[in-house]
């Protein structure tokens, strides 16, 4: 009888030490894999937001630069100004409102990683204190307008987590929180990645779409304040030396946007299935390889960051060629 209490006990102490135990190598491999996946994929949609902005920006500028140059109203010219200006303000609400969530998942891929890679945590515990505020911010400006709200176990869970930052080793702070960090987050984040799919890759398809046309509008009218200027006697030649390489510029971006558009669906489909299939895996005791779907996410990801290498190659190649500023 003793015997056997000696041996129950040993295997109840085996059993706490083991539903205790940190990762192993594999896993931990694959959260931070995860996490710096997640964190790149998130930030594709503000950012080709922002460049469908600036192209439309910069076809504004263009076309407001001819008409400045051949208007002799100093009036009428400020007002364009001013309008212009208003202009790129709205859009920048608009994009910023835009890009919220996937701000919100990006900042807290950046917290996880902190748990799963040293360099990460003493770099991130140089702003911890804005890092919270900043987040906390973005959440409730998403919670004002989302139909599904980001609860506040996720605000509540990275308050304790940087609170503990800068007392506990990363070891520590992985033990005790990454699970439950990686728990937490799954179905708001998954919510995020189902709205890119079905709503804001929509919207990003409309906009490029209808891009082209409103770039050769601009450019168009650019061209007709030109040859105005021209019949007023002006000499028009480093207009076009300057303003022709710019139009082959767009032409290179849009193709790049639309590119990196079809990528990030995919991109987000892998990552909203990823979620809960890393949430299993780090919770598995005897973890094999890790799952097919991370796999997946894992090519999708390299597709993307792929997708702009090869548009970063073509630039320089235009560029080289003076075909491209």
């Amino acid at each position: 009888m003793k015997n056997a209490a000696r041996l129950l006990t040993t295997i109840v102490i085996c059993s706490l030490i083991c539903s205790c135990s940190g990762l192993t190598k594999t896993q931990t491999n694959t959260a931070r894999s995860f996490a710096i996946a997640t964190k790149d994929i998130s930030r594709i949609p503000s950012d080709i937001y922002f460049r469908i902005y600036q192209l439309k920006s910069e076809s504004q500028t263009l076309q407001l630069n001819a008409i400045l140059a051949t208007n002799d109203s100093a009036k009428e010219s400020i007002q364009f100004l001013k309008q212009d200006y208003e202009e790129k303000l709205k859009f920048i609400e608009i994009a910023d409102a835009y890009s919220t969530s996937y701000q919100i998942v990006e900042k807290y891929a950046s917290l996880v990683l902190c748990l799963l890679d040293d360099s990460y945590l003493k770099e991130f515990s140089k702003s911890k204190d804005a890092w919270q505020a900043g987040f906390t911010g973005l959440i409730q400006k998403y919670n004002q307008v989302a139909v599904t709200k980001i609860p506040p176990s996720v605000g509540n869970l990275t308050s304790s987590i940087i609170n503990e930052i800068g007392q506990l080793r990363i070891s520590q702070l992985q033990k005790k929180y990454l699970r439950n960090a990686i728990e937490t987050a799954r179905v708001p984040f998954e919510n995020i990645c189902e709205d890119f799919i079905l709503l804001d890759s929509l919207k990003l398809k409309s906009e490029l779409a209808n891009l082209p046309d409103y770039l050769d509008n601009n450019y168009a009218n650019f061209l007709e304040n030109i040859r105005a200027y021209e019949r007023q006697g002006n000499n028009p030649y480093n207009y076009y030396r300057e303003y022709s390489p710019i139009y082959s510029g767009w032409l290179s971006q849009i193709n790049e946007l639309n590119a990196l558009a079809t990528a990030a669906v995919q991109a987000f489909r892998s990552l909203k299935e990823g979620f809960a299939k890393l949430e299993e895996y780090i919770k598995d005791d005897k973890p094999g390889p890790p799952p097919q779907a991370i796999v997946v996410l894992m090519t999708n990801y390299s597709s993307l960051m792929d997708t702009y290498g090869k548009f970063q190659r073509q630039r320089q190649m235009l560029i080289a060629s003076s075909l491209l500023k």
